[in-house]
């Protein structure tokens, strides 16, 4: 099976090839974040670098956030055209299954503003007001930089380099093949997980 993963909700932007249990990554860099502007001239420079077209893909996986928002959009919509134009599976994954895999740790905490957080699990993410958190400061937490305020312990995912591109392609099959419904893997069906609502004017 022929995977393309996409990820630019987080710091960096990830891309990931499994061609033939063959695995190629990419990690996109940028001073500004400014790396998912590019991504759609990054993976097509991806896909023809490692002797591949977009026709011969099996499934498509993206990361659905939470994250930065601009960085969500640009992923899921990309990852939705082409799911939907090349008529494959699209594999939703969010931050907190890619980050706690990575890392071997319990909870995710990223700081959602407006005194509010996301706390994630392995199966799960909700939305929590700072004042309402109730995990213990001595448990395996993975963090934000802004979460270290609240978290000082914690291992901060931001400050690390993991190539998180590896970890998708496996979340990914193990998802798509462990579903007894192929139908949740419809590209019309996946929807973002926003770090928080925009503002309303």
């Amino acid at each position: 099976m022929n995977i393309l993963t996409i990820c630019s909700a987080l710091n960096n932007s990830y891309l990931g090839l499994k061609i033939k249990n063959q695995i190629q990554t990419k990690i996109i860099k940028s001073d500004e974040n400014y790396h998912s502007l590019y991504l759609i001239s990054e993976i097509q420079n991806f896909l023809k670098n490692n002797s591949i077209s977009a026709k011969d893909l099996n499934m498509i996986s993206v990361n659905c956030g939470p994250g930065s928002f601009t960085g969500i959009r640009v992923a899921l919509t990309i990852a939705k055209v082409m799911a939907g134009e090349l008529n494959l599976p699209l594999v939703p994954l969010n931050t907190a299954e890619i980050l706690l895999k990575a890392y071997d740790k319990k909870y995710l905490i990223m700081d959602a503003r407006r005194d509010m957080y996301f706390i994630g699990t392995k199966n799960n993410i909700e939305l929590v007001y700072k004042d309402k958190i109730n995990i213990n400061k001595n448990e395996e937490i993975l963090c934000d930089k802004r979460s270290l305020e609240i978290f000082p312990n914690a291992v901060c995912y931001e400050e690390k380099d993991i190539d998180l591109a590896k970890i998708m392609l496996d979340l990914a099959q193990d998802k798509y093949n462990n579903s007894n419904n192929k139908d949740e893997f419809n590209y019309l069906s996946i929807k973002a997980n926003y770090i928080q609502t925009p503002s309303v004017f």
